[in-house]
């Protein structure tokens, strides 16, 4: 499963394509809840729910076309692919969310040590501003899109993407947070961040594969038992 949170590493591998500009004033130190903030852009529920969802597609897609029985059991009844698969990402998804507060604190982690409180406050004005929304949003929205595709193949199609819905009025603020340490600092964070939240999701898969292989089970016996007495 790649890393959901590689969707932060995608946004500022972009803002490292610009040139670097001076630095703005240094803003006064935060407090945690600033981190925290930032934190819930960078792993929002809304977006991890999207992103698992489609993950989760992407793998079912993938684990069907190479089991033959299972393709053949499917494409025979579509009904049962519709409940089965339903069910398993509903319960999927809601597994990731459900831990999330997990994942955040290792992020807030990290971010502390790696960010002083005036790059944190500086990260978390960019993101919040109109320009750092869109970025934030084409980003998820592409990493929706190719599920599928290697960490490094995703993040060619989403500077692509970003850049190409960037306009005039969005460079100025784009090119000021280029220019700040917070963002050149984020090029060693990004790896980070990355490598946690993807051993983080590993995890959650691993933990909950028997359950999940033992529902699917369930479900599809149901499903065909229900089938068998409607008739």
């Amino acid at each position: 499963m790649k890393s959901f949170l590689a969707a932060l590493a995608l946004g500022t591998a972009m803002l490292a394509q610009a040139p670097a500009f001076a630095a703005g004033p240094v803003a006064a130190p935060v407090a945690d809840t600033d981190l925290q903030k930032l934190v819930a852009l960078m792993a929002p529920a809304d977006a991890i729910t999207r992103l698992a969802g489609k993950a989760f597609d992407a793998g079912m897609e993938q684990e069907v076309s190479t089991n033959a029985k299972l393709k053949a059991a499917y494409d025979a009844d579509p009904a049962l692919r519709a409940q089965v698969g339903g069910t398993l990402r509903d319960q999927f998804t809601g597994i990731l969310v459900a831990d999330l507060p997990a994942l955040r604190t290792q992020l807030e982690t990290i971010l502390k040590a790696e960010l002083t409180p005036s790059e944190i406050a500086d990260t978390l004005t960019f993101f919040n501003s109109p320009t750092g929304q869109k970025v934030r949003a084409e980003v998820y929205e592409t990493m929706g899109n190719t599920p599928g595709q290697s960490e490094q193949e995703m993040q060619q199609a989403a500077i692509a993407s970003v850049m190409g819905k960037m306009t005039a009025e969005d460079y100025p603020a784009l090119m000021a947070f280029a220019g700040s340490t917070a963002s050149q600092k984020m090029g060693t964070v990004n790896p980070k961040i990355s490598a946690a939240s993807q051993a983080w999701a590993q995890k959650l898969v691993q933990a909950n594969r028997p359950k999940m292989e033992a529902l699917a089970v369930k479900l599809t016996a149901d499903y065909l038992a229900k089938k068998k007495g409607a008739k």
